[in-house]
């Protein structure tokens, strides 16, 4: 049961930052927050979203590139532009690490506005951060799984974050 608690408290907390976060705060700018508040909704993020922690430079840009361009060649999560939801968040996944590591440029209205935190960031990208929270998650299932089917929510932990951007624009 222990499982089931973990495992949505982990889904909820997740959708919560990404959709507060993420999506209202960093990519539309809904709104406002001290230095103080955008921290810790920035921390409390990277603790929520774990493995697949979503920086939110790169969110913010590729959800304004998709308002901006929605279901046209240059939206970057158009379902009409991939053959299946698999291709397209592998696409999103390559354009996203770009933006992570500056690699792409975009017009000035695309940027600006969205929380930064470089210490946060860098953590929440490398691949030891991503290592520790499968080992956290997996040590959790060793410890307070009871019955094996359980052991198939422990993908959909790892992945959160990219699985419910494939819900969403699938």
């Amino acid at each position: 049961m222990f499982i089931l608690w973990f495992f949505a408290a982990h889904y909820i907390l997740s959708i919560f930052c990404q959709t507060f976060f993420l999506h209202r705060y960093g990519a539309h700018r809904m709104f406002t927050m001290n230095k103080f508040w955008e921290r810790c909704f920035h921390f409390l993020t990277y603790i929520s979203q774990g493995a697949s922690y979503l920086n939110p430079r790169a969110y913010a840009l590729l959800h304004r590139l998709h308002h901006a361009y929605s279901d046209t060649r240059r939206d970057p999560h158009s379902p009409n532009q991939f053959s299946n939801v698999f291709v397209m968040m592998w696409a999103t996944k390559n354009r996203y690490e770009r933006f992570c590591n500056r690699l792409e440029q975009l017009d000035d209205r695309f940027e600006g506005g969205y929380p930064e935190w470089p210490l946060i960031d860098n953590i929440g990208f490398k691949r030891l951060s991503i290592f520790a929270w499968v080992s956290f998650y997996t040590a959790v299932y060793l410890a307070f799984a009871t019955v094996w089917w359980q052991w198939l929510l422990l993908p959909v932990q790892f992945l959160m974050g990219p699985i419910h951007g494939a819900i969403v624009n699938w």
